[in-house]
C-alpha cells in the first residue's frame, strides 16, 4: 500500500483482516483480535469520518481524541505483528517489543476508560489547542472493548 494514496480506511481494513495463523500463541493471538477489533470500530467512528477517506499520510482534518486512540492502536497492532506469533525464541529486543505492545494496550485501555476529563483530553489540548473542550464520546462499544483489551 502507499500511504501517500491509499486511505486510512484502506490501511484500517488491510490491518484488520490481516488473518491469525493457526501457530500464534494463545496470548498473541488474544492482543491482535481485541486489537482489531477495536481499531475498525475506532476507524468507524462518526470522528473519524473526517479523516478516514483521507491518504494516510495527509494531516488529519479533525485531530481528536478517536484519531488519536484510532494511530495509537494501530501503530501497536504493528508491533504485534512484527513479532513472531508463536512467540517462542524470542530474542531479548523481540521480547522487550512484546512488553512495550502489551504497555501500549493497557495504555489504551487506560486512556479510553478515563471517561472524566483525564488525561486523553488533557493531552489532545495541550497538542491540539483548537480541540479543548471538543471531545467526542467513545461510545460504549468501544468502551467495552476496551474494558476486555487485556483480561
Amino acid at each position: 500500500m502507499d500511504p501517500n494514496k491509499n486511505t486510512r480506511e484502506e490501511f484500517t481494513n488491510a490491518i484488520v483482516s490481516r488473518p491469525i495463523p493457526e501457530f500464534a500463541s494463545p496470548d498473541w493471538k488474544k492482543y491482535v483480535q481485541r486489537s482489531q477489533v477495536l481499531l475498525d470500530k475506532l476507524a468507524h467512528h462518526t470522528a473519524m469520518a473526517p479523516n478516514l477517506h483521507q491518504p494516510y499520510m495527509t494531516p488529519a482534518n479533525s485531530k481528536n481524541k478517536v484519531y488519536f486512540e484510532w494511530d495509537f492502536v494501530g501503530r501497536t497492532l504493528s508491533m504485534f505483528y512484527a513479532l513472531d506469533p508463536n512467540l517462542q525464541g524470542l530474542t531479548k529486543q523481540e521480547k522487550e517489543k512484546w512488553q512495550d505492545a502489551i504497555g501500549r494496550t493497557t495504555f489504551t485501555k487506560m486512556l479510553i476508560l478515563d471517561t472524566r476529563p483525564g488525561m486523553l483530553n488533557m493531552m489532545m489540548e495541550t497538542t491540539y489547542p483548537d480541540q479543548r473542550g471538543a471531545h467526542p464520546d467513545f461510545g460504549e462499544e468501544i468502551l467495552e472493548l476496551a474494558r476486555h483489551l487485556d483480561d
